[in-house]
């Protein structure tokens, strides 16, 4: 009997290079989680900057990108606290910071420089406020800061029912230059440098590993609902300094517009590779995420995009950063 003959098939030889290709971006991206932002922001750079023909000036364009950043920067400390930590009063706060400074710290005499601890102890209250909340009422995080953020758009529009402007002070210079420096440097630089300096105790190490797996950190003698209160509380004193960036950028503050930043910030947090389940990322990425959402802003207004297209973009971005970081994840997982 004359047996068939049997053929090599190359076919898998392709497919296991694709695979391995595949392998090593997934690799890639959950060893750095904010590649994915840092891509965005050079393709956009380079995307702006060929089409802007009035010139790029970097202190203007890093004071209009703050409070994108700022709002990406001031969500992620909840979110990696885990348990579900998403703070959707940021937007909110940003803007009741702004009314407190000129509708009650300047008249009264406080707009100096004592007005900066009043207003970063103004957020983190707020912040931690809606911890206590959380753990107090045992309910998911987004239940009670929805709630909250309905409070709040409330608060903005006692404290500021009609637009009030800023006139002048120290705060106005945030968007310009101190001295040699963009103000922006100060603002974005602020929370980055809370978050070094957070590095160098154990906070981070306890705040992350709390968020991969708080029942575990729990069992170890961790202070769970203590590590998450500051969470919290950090949150939102980034987002009190997004306030004292957006009063300076627009010169006033508008309760109306107190929603603006919600959705900005969950997806500066999801782009910058920050894991939107807990227990990994930090705020370069979320400074990268922003400054990308920023830099499609602008791309899409100087190629004179409808706006009405904004929020749709914006949406499609967190699906597009929550899909790839879930291959990422399951990628990366051990078979």
């Amino acid at each position: 009997m004359t047996l068939p003959e049997v053929r090599p098939v190359t076919a898998p030889a392709v497919t296991l290079g694709s695979v391995g290709v595949g392998a090593r971006i997934l690799r890639l991206l959950n060893r750095y989680s904010f590649a994915l932002a840092l891509l965005l922001v050079v393709v956009l750079l380079i995307g702006n900057l060929l089409s802007e023909t009035g010139g790029f000036g970097l202190t203007s364009q890093l004071a209009d990108m703050a409070p994108y950043v700022l709002a990406g920067m001031a969500s992620t400390p909840a979110i990696i606290s885990g348990g579900g930590g998403f703070d959707l009063t940021i937007s909110p706060v940003m803007y009741l910071i702004g009314g407190i400074f000129v509708v009650w710290l300047v008249p009264a005499g406080l707009g100096g420089a004592v007005a900066i601890p009043l207003v970063l102890l103004a957020g983190a209250l707020m912040g931690a406020f809606n911890a206590v909340l959380i753990m107090l009422l045992r309910v998911p995080p987004v239940v009670v800061t929805l709630s909250m953020y309905f409070v709040l758009l409330g608060v903005d529009l006692l404290v500021v029912p009609a637009p009030v402007s800023l006139s002048g002070g120290w705060v106005s210079h945030l968007s310009g230059s101190v001295g040699p420096i963009p103000g922006a440097v100060f603002t974005i630089g602020a929370p980055l440098l809370i978050w070094f300096l957070l590095g160098l105790t154990p906070y981070r190490r306890t705040l992350l590993t709390v968020g991969s797996n708080g029942p575990a950190a729990f069992s170890a003698g961790v202070n769970v609902p203590l590590v998450r209160v500051m969470a919290f509380a950090l949150g939102g004193m980034f987002a009190a300094i997004g306030g004292l960036a957006l009063l300076s950028l627009e010169g006033s503050v508008n309760a109306s517009y107190a929603p603006d930043y919600a959705l900005l910030g969950f997806t500066a947090v999801a782009l910058g590779g920050t894991s939107l389940w807990g227990g990994r990322g930090g705020l370069f990425g979320s400074l990268l995420g922003g400054a990308a959402i920023y830099l499609l802003a602008s791309w899409l207004q100087i190629l004179q995009v409808n706006p009405s297209w904004d929020q749709v973009v914006y949406g499609a971005l967190l699906i597009l950063a929550v899909v790839t970081m879930g291959f990422v994840q399951r990628g990366s997982a051990p078979s």
